[in-house]
């Protein structure tokens, strides 16, 4: 199994860091790493196409839904709470997930994430930038 490019995941984080009002087509630019943004609640603001790619969605069909989406049922509150708790201290640990694609295919993705609260549409509020990183 192959492993997220850490490096990458940094380039990107720091791409947006310097230009905050281009995230959208940073994060549209990459296409090893799916991307998505959530907001303070969990709801998707921005996904790449990498990201509707392993997922199996069609462009714009994930925005506004709950990331808990691509969740197995039996973990919803778990990394609800696991969102809500990135949102308040803005730290996450690099590690493998087990998350469901459109039909219901469970695969094996691994994550990483960064916090920012000024990029699309944030106003302050946290935004959650995550790497999804997944290999077939």
């Amino acid at each position: 199994m192959g492993r997220i490019n850490v490096f990458r995941t940094k380039e990107i984080k720091e791409a947006i860091e310097a230009s905050p009002a281009n995230a959208q087509t940073i994060i549209d630019d990459e296409k090893e790493l799916g991307i998505c943004v959530t907001d303070e609640k969990g709801n998707y603001v921005h996904v790449n196409q990498r990201y509707n790619e392993i997922y199996g969605y069609a462009p714009g069909e994930l925005k506004g839904k709950s990331f808990k989406i691509v969740v197995p049922p039996e973990n919803h509150d778990k990394l609800q709470t696991a969102h809500d708790m990135f949102i308040k201290n803005q730290y996450e640990i690099v590690r493998y997930w087990e998350v469901v694609k459109k039909g219901g295919a469970r695969i094996q993705i691994q994550a990483a994430a960064a916090f920012f609260d000024n990029i699309l549409g944030a106003n302050g509020k946290g935004r959650k930038v995550t790497f999804a990183y997944y290999e077939a």
